[in-house]
């Protein structure tokens, strides 16, 4: 054991001689590894002992520090301490290790590093960072000694003298995570670690440059230099842009320039959201930046969205002020602007247009027209986008609009107004009207001429106006429709004629308003717009030409571009227009406005000619009868045309009526007219007036005449009746040729009348064609009961189930029905919910009109309304419905059944007894002694002079005919003294007769369907009649009289349908083989036909066959089932009712497939 003195005792203490020993060591005058190898062996040893026993433990440890301090202060020894800071460091980690073993707390420790941390920064100062180096090289050794733990207790650096140990210890701690393959220690980990730093940015990083060649081997990157940026600011004593000393500092450390600018991004944006910067400087670093797409794109990104539009506005022009801009700062510039200053109010982007205006001086010449065009694009973008967008473009005021576009003309390339912004603004201008919906067309007029009146001349006299106004801006000023035309009153439109003051655009804008408004009134009501608009300007005493009217010139132009010249063909169904007219020819004359003279010319010259054609009979007929009814524009041309001259070039045989027969007079009924008096005119107009008259009542005749003697004429064309074929011809082209002029149709019925005038017995004639009558009303409208109404509804729903229409709740509703010519016709009407107005009109193809039916709420709902009538002409049967106090939509079903006009079929069967059929032509002479043997003869049959032989000749009419003896008597009488008695008896022996042609058929169906179970004593003696040829028709009642006494209940149908039944034989086989008839048979019958019905339902094609079916079904029921007697058979044949030619066509197969009759008939 030794003994020495222990400072930090202050008294002699003991020591261990391994202790002793280690303090020699610091005698040796070895450094470096050498040093290092001889302590570290000491100290292990000393760690050996000391795991034994040491009971002067802290007495050595204390030693070996004192030792330690003393050898790294000696100056006169600082070479070789500065080579032993391996050893040192190692020695205080040591240390450090026991003491924290005995657990103390030991001051001399902190000296130790104290001195230490002097020896490095002095070793650093004086090398400039070359020294000290490591020269440890052994992994578990370099971790023993810690060097990081040292560089963490740095937590302010707050001097030179601190921040170069911090220098030191960090290359040093470098040099150790190098030596022991550490990659994970940054500089950013290091710099992390110290929660102060009192230096400026280029203060720290002028320490480090100066130093510089300590760090070769880790340097600071670009990343270190962003984290110091983030954590200290630049000197205030620097006066140049921070960015520039940016770039410096980034030269100086050697770093990439565009990966420093990469990562500069957070900073700046930062930077400038806490207003770091300077405009110019940030204008400085966009101007570095204009050659880097994406890097100025993202820096003035972060710029853009940090600052308010007053700067980002301040930039825009400072960088035109300093620098050109290129296209990449444009490219990103423009439309930032465009957005950001899309949303600014009026006045600051007038206050922005204000800065560019003033700017533009100090802009370089060579950039003023760049600057000019990126304006342009700017205020382009913001006008539109505040005009175009609603809830800005009420903000702005006519006078903004006027300043705008004054700067925005000003600060062009082009000067153009034309342009789109420009455009917008001058809609503005002229267009705005406040309070637009509660102005008046007239207020909203007024105020559109007043703004035209204030808008700037000089623009309106440079541009075209129908270069710049858009035919869109007008649409709130035009008039949609005549009412709204003609509240204009004379002050309205005295004022509007008085201010335009032959501004081109206020003429422009009125041609252009008149123009439009007029297309959208002329839809279908040309004529009536016409008229109002010709007595609007009587109204407003604009009625006289005068050249100066400009505005009344237009309209009327209008007027005639428009409406009159469509109508050049067909003029005279213009109206009455006289003040139009009148304002159109002195406008051929004299006018400043530019109008179409030489289409106004022609207009004219056509209705001269139109006119003269009229006179002259040249016209078509329907412009005769137009005119009738027409205030025609025709008194417009009437003082144009010479008509005494005109007159003196017509035949005058063409003005006289047709010469007819008292007997043609008498058939038509009608006063014959009167010829066109050419000789006593009192005025052009008067006599025009009266002709037309005359001229209609001509057409009234000939209408009649033609619906008479048509079926005539095709009868004798049907028997070669010479020239009948061209006649009736041209009597079709009466009716059906719309082109037909009036002196066509009065040669053709001049020809008619030549052919007629040998027959003697024309009306009779005519009332055997059934002719004689153009139009009747047979039933006038009836209602019937509900339980009909049932019926006919479920019948028609079946029958014909497309016989609907539905009217709409609160509706009015026509539905057109086309009817044959020569029909007999019935209708009939229900419904389903409630009653209704209803109008029942026909409207024949010759424009004549008869009303059959007219009541107001008729409960078509609970009963059947029909009617019926005769027509000679096809024309529109036309059901109006009116539904507009009801609630609820109306389904309506309609039934419509029409026959043609019955034919005497006697008087036809007695012409061809005498007419031999031939394709030679026969002359109207030898036709009308064919007819005088015919009348001849049917006065013998009226008067029974026949007998049943020379009946004979007649026996197919009757048997084969279904004649309807009733109504064929009536019209052979009708050139007899009306005799009803007389009547009765011809019908009677004509009944008889036509009993016995069908008494063989009555007799083959008893025996061929086994009808009676026991032969009966009436068949007996019908079997057994004798015929007596010799017989007069006025004996046959005497004779046949059993035939009478069996039949009379029968009718012609009855008998009709015992024929049918016989020729069709294979129906009722059918029939009874279905066995239907029974009870069984009649319940399963309707099961089907309800399921079918109801099957069948939207099968147009199987509900017909179906329905057919149904009344085959009804038809054939007595020939089926077996009866006791033959009177039993006929009554229960007398019990079907409703017979006509139709129903018997579902027997014969007309409208019935036997084959899908068949398949109904296969009930299972």
């Amino acid at each position: 054991m030794l003994t020495t003195f222990s400072c930090w005792f202050n008294r002699d203490v003991t020591l261990s001689e391994v202790a002793s020993s280690c303090g020699r060591v610091f005698q040796l005058d070895d450094v470096g590894i050498n040093f290092f190898d001889a302590m570290l062996e000491h100290i292990l040893h000393f760690d050996d002992f000391n795991r034994r026993e040491n009971e002067t433990f802290l007495n050595d440890v204390d030693y070996i520090t004192q030792c330690t301090i003393a050898d790294l202060t000696l100056k006169e020894q600082y070479v070789r301490s500065s080579k032993r800071l391996d050893t040192y460091l190692y020695i205080y980690r040591r240390i450090e290790e026991y003491i924290n073993l005995i657990n103390i707390n030991y001051e001399p420790l902190q000296q130790f590093k104290q001195q230490l941390s002097t020896l490095l920064i002095s070793i650093f100062e004086q090398t400039s960072g070359e020294q000290p180096n490591l020269l440890l090289e052994n992994k578990n050794l370099l971790l023993k000694m810690n060097i990081l733990q040292h560089l963490s207790s740095i937590t302010t650096i707050d001097d030179l003298n601190t921040l170069n140990e911090f220098f030191v210890l960090g290359k040093l701690s470098m040099q150790a995570a190098q030596m022991i393959n550490d990659n994970s220690l940054q500089w950013i980990d290091i710099l992390s670690k110290v929660k102060t730093i009192k230096f400026s940015l280029n203060g720290f990083i002028h320490v480090y440059i100066n130093n510089q060649q300590a760090f070769r081997k880790f340097p600071f990157d670009t990343s270190v230099l962003i984290y110091l940026m983030q954590r200290m600011h630049l000197s205030k004593q620097i006066n140049q842009s921070p960015f520039k000393t940016f770039a410096q500092l980034n030269k100086q450390l050697n770093l990439p320039m565009m990966e420093f600018f990469e990562q500069f991004q957070s900073i700046f944006s930062n930077g400038i959201k806490n207003q770091w910067y300077e405009m110019k400087d940030i204008a400085e670093l966009f101007i570095w930046l204009k050659s880097q797409d994406q890097l100025f794109s993202q820096y003035f990104s972060h710029y853009s969205s940090n600052v308010s539009i007053d700067e980002l506005w301040e930039i825009f022009l400072y960088l035109y002020k300093t620098t050109e801009i290129n296209n990449i700062i444009g490219k990103y510039l423009i439309p930032t602007l465009n957005e950001r200053i899309s949303s600014v109010s009026v006045s600051d982007f007038q206050r922005y247009t204000k800065s560019a205006k003033i700017s533009l001086v100090e802009i370089k010449s060579e950039g003023r027209s760049n600057f000019i065009s990126l304006f342009e694009k700017i205020f382009d973008s913001y006008i539109i986008k505040q005009m175009n967008d609603p809830l800005y473009s009420y903000q702005i005021s006519q006078i903004d609009c006027k300043e705008l576009l004054q700067i925005g003309l000003e600060m062009s390339s082009t000067n153009r107004l034309d342009r789109f912004s420009c455009l917008l603004l001058v809609r503005k201008i002229i267009c705005e009207t406040d309070n637009y919906y509660q102005k008046t067309n007239a207020e909203k007029l007024k105020i559109l001429f007043e703004n035209l009146k204030n808008f700037d001349k000089t623009l309106s006299q440079k541009y075209a106006a129908e270069k710049i106004i858009d035919d869109e801006w007008l649409n709130e000023f035009l008039i949609p429709n005549i009412q709204v035309w003609l509240k204009f009153d004379q002050r309205t439109y005295q004022y509007l004629c008085d201010n335009h003051q032959n501004n081109p655009w206020s003429i422009y804008i009125w041609s252009k308003i008149v123009h439009l408004s007029l297309l959208k009134m002329l839809t279908n009501n040309h004529i009536d717009i016409l008229v109002k608009m010709n007595d609007w300007m009587k109204n407003v005493k604009h009625d006289i030409y005068n050249k100066t009217d400009i505005f009344t010139i237009i309209l009327v132009d209008k007027l005639f571009e428009l409406v009159l010249s469509k109508y050049s063909r067909s003029i005279l169904l213009l109206p009455n227009i006289d003040t139009i007219m009148n304002f159109i020819i002195s406008m051929r004359d004299n006018t400043s406005v530019k109008i179409n003279i030489s289409e106004i010319n022609n207009f004219i010259n056509n209705g001269k000619e139109i006119v003269c054609d009229l006179l002259r009979f040249k016209s078509k007929c329907s412009l005769y009868r137009d005119l009738l009814t027409t205030d025609s524009i025709i008194y417009c041309f009437i003082p144009l045309i010479d008509l005494n001259n005109t007159l003196r070039t017509i035949d005058r045989q063409q003005y006289k009526f047709p010469l007819t027969t008292a007997d043609i007079d008498d058939i038509i009924d009608l006063p014959k007219p009167k010829d066109i008096d050419i000789i006593n005119i009192k005025s052009n107009e008067e006599f025009v007036t009266r002709f037309i008259q005359d001229i209609n009542e001509w057409f009234n005749w000939f209408d009649r005449f033609v619906d008479i003697f048509q079926h005539i004429i095709d009868w004798f064309k049907n028997h070669n009746v010479n020239h009948a074929n061209q006649i009736l011809s041209d009597l079709l082209r009466i009716r059906n040729d719309p082109k037909m002029t009036l002196n066509e149709m009065r040669m053709i019925i001049v020809c008619v009348l030549k052919l007629l005038q040998p027959f003697k017995d024309l009306r009779r004639l005519c009332q055997l064609f059934n002719c004689l009558i153009s139009f009747q009303i047979l039933n006038p409208g009836t209602l019937n009961s509900q339980d009909t109404r049932l019926k006919f509804l479920t019948e028609l729903k079946r029958s014909q189930p497309n016989n609907t229409f539905t009217i709409g709740a609160h509706k009015s509703y026509k539905h057109n029905i086309s009817i044959s010519d020569r029909q007999q016709v019935q209708w009939s009407l229900t419904c389903d919910n409630s009653p209704c107005d209803i109008i029942i009109e026909y409207r024949s193809n010759n424009h004549k009109h008869e009303i059959l039916y007219k009541q107001k709420n008729v409960p078509i709902h609970k009963n059947i309304l029909y009617g019926q009538f005769e027509t000679q002409r096809s024309g529109q049967l036309i059901i109006t419905i009116d539904n507009k106090n009801n609630p609820v939509s109306e389904i309506i079903w309609y039934g419509i059944k029409s026959i043609g006009l019955s034919t005497c079929h006697l008087f036809h069967g007695i012409f061809n007894m005498n007419y031999r059929q031939t394709s030679e032509i026969i002359s109207e002479n030898e036709f009308n002694k064919l007819l005088d043997q015919t009348f001849d003869f049917i006065d013998k049959l009226l008067n029974g002079d026949l007998t049943l032989r020379t009946m004979t000749k007649l026996r197919s009419i009757f048997y084969d005919k279904n004649i309807n003896i009733n109504n064929e008597v009536k019209k052979l009488y009708t050139n007899h003294p009306n005799n009803d008695k007389q009547i009765e008896q011809v019908c009677q022996w004509l009944q008889i007769y036509q009993y016995y042609t069908h008494l063989n058929v009555i007799i083959e169906c008893i025996e061929k369907f086994d009808i009676l179970d026991n032969e009966d004593a009436t068949i007996y003696h019908l079997k057994r009649l004798n015929a007596d040829e010799n017989c007069l028709l006025r004996e046959i009642t005497e004779i046949y009289k059993i035939l009478q006494e069996c039949f009379q209940n029968l009718t012609h149908q009855h008998l009709q349908l015992i024929k049918t039944v016989v020729e069709c034989s294979n129906v009722v086989e059918m029939m009874k083989k279905s066995d239907l008839y029974s009870n069984h048979g009649q319940h399963r019958f309707q099961q089907l036909r309800d399921n079918l019905t109801t099957q069948f339902q939207l099968q147009e094609l199987n509900n017909m066959i179906l329905n057919s079916w149904i009344i085959t079904y009804t038809l054939i029921e007595p020939f089926i089932l077996k009866t006791k007697s033959f009177d039993e058979f006929l009554f229960r044949l007398t019990q079907i009712t409703n017979l006509d030619e139709s129903s018997l066509n579902h027997i014969k197969g007309k409208l019935l497939d036997h084959k899908a009759d068949s398949r109904f008939c296969k009930i299972e």
